[in-house]
């Protein structure tokens, strides 16, 4: 998933979801009961389970850890923010004693910038900052990653681009994905493979491009490019020795890949010339893993999120939502019967609607930082309800009623 640049209108508390199919798109009904039969299936993990495993990492390491993930969850979009960093604080008052720490990180990416002051906040504290991907890091996770002096990855792992993605609204007000890589390389097809290089044909074309995507907009891109290197450059230096490799690694990741969710394993990280540890160890990957299927179970991962899916399968609601019969009558019915009969079903509807609709609750771990020292939650709460209109299609309205984060106790024997 692409960080939003500094044009995100929530960049402090981004980690509220965002549903994939917006309020008002026409959906298939499903078999509510098939949902809740999925949904009692899945496994959990609680915390006390879950702080072993890290307890497992940090023995065999010598060094504490601290886990950041943010959802991947299908349906669900979470970004690393600024408001993770008070509580990476808090995590960091809990250690007392040592130079060299660990960071678990999930998350398919965020805030640049974010990712430079929780480098910065670790650098301030410790002389060893290593960072462990068991699964996914891309992005602005990336970017973090770049400030330590070793990167763990599993063989699973996956690092990415670090070419930033901001929201363009069209006029039509759809949202589009933009890059200021798409304007180089459209500009690049005009002179290459089209060749153009006549000022008034290019000037003509660019007043196109112009007239669908704001000129602000492009000029906001290439500032949130140019941060991306500059902040993932600044992070190198903080064990790179020479600045013009690292500012070249920087622009390595940002300029040299064709899309943003290109993927980087363990071997290309290393012909990217990444701090990546290069020597296998099998008992930390299996370490690694345990960690995150525990991570995975708790925030479901694996589960997608629909709203529409999540209303039905509260029995209330999907009783609520069975189509009404259709009004048929005979072709020889007197006409006082047929008024009757039409204003009978019409005070019912009228009756079913001050009635008011069913409101089902649902919650959302949107992000979540923990050691087992200490834990807090980034959830999001709140109701969705769904009615039909003219033609059969359904709406559904998502409202959510409280986001942030929140402390979480560990048990003592989980913590000890």
């Amino acid at each position: 998933m692409a960080w939003v640049a500094p044009m995100d209108d929530r960049p402090e508390t981004a980690h509220a979801p965002v549903f994939r199919g917006p309020s008002g798109s026409s959906h298939k009904l499903v078999d509510p009961e098939e949902v809740a039969e999925v949904a009692s299936a899945l496994p959990s993990m609680d915390i006390a389970e879950r702080t072993k495993r890290y307890a497992a990492i940090e023995d065999y390491r010598k060094r504490p850890m601290i886990v950041y993930a943010t959802s991947t969850r299908p349906g669900v979009r979470a970004q690393m923010a600024g408001d993770a960093v008070r509580e990476f604080i808090d995590q960091l008052d809990k250690v007392v004693a040592g130079d060299a720490i660990d960071i678990l990180v999930h998350s398919s990416g965020g805030d640049a910038l974010t990712a430079w002051k929780l480098m910065s906040v670790l650098r301030e504290r410790f002389k060893n900052v290593a960072v462990l991907v068991p699964f996914a890091a891309f992005s602005a996770a990336t970017i973090f990653a770049l400030g330590a002096d070793e990167i763990v990855m599993h063989p699973h792992a996956s690092l990415g681009p670090i070419d930033p993605q901001i929201a363009v609204k069209l006029p039509d007000g759809k949202i589009r994905g933009f890059a200021y890589e798409d304007l180089g390389a459209f500009l690049s097809f005009l002179q290459h493979d089209m060749k153009l290089t006549e000022q008034k044909y290019t000037s003509s074309v660019v007043d196109k491009l112009f007239s669908t995507v704001d000129p602000l907009v492009v000029g906001a891109a290439k500032r949130a490019s140019d941060l991306s290197v500059d902040v993932g450059a600044r992070l190198l230096s903080m064990h790179q020795p020479d600045d013009r490799k690292a500012k070249q690694i920087a622009l390595n990741l940002n300029k040299s890949f064709f899309a943003h969710g290109d993927a980087v394993s363990r071997q290309r990280a290393l012909k990217l010339e990444l701090p990546v540890a290069k020597k296998a160890d099998a008992r930390l990957e299996a370490l690694l893993w345990d960690a995150y299927l525990g991570i995975e179970t708790y925030m479901e991962l694996r589960r997608p999120f629909d709203a529409l899916q999540t209303f039905l399968a509260d029995p209330t609601a999907a009783a609520s939502f069975v189509p009404t019969a259709p009004l048929l009558l005979p072709s020889n019915t007197p006409p006082q019967v047929v008024k009757q009969a039409w204003e009978a079903a019409a005070n019912n509807a009228l009756q079913a609607a001050q009635a008011g609709g069913v409101e089902v609750k649902f919650t959302l771990l949107n992000a979540l930082i923990e050691s087992p020292r200490a834990a807090s939650e980034f959830r999001t709460t709140g109701g969705i309800s769904a009615f039909r209109i003219p033609g059969g299609e359904v709406r559904v309205h998502v409202v959510e009623t409280a986001t942030g984060w929140n402390p979480v106790a560990i048990p003592a024997a989980a913590g000890a």
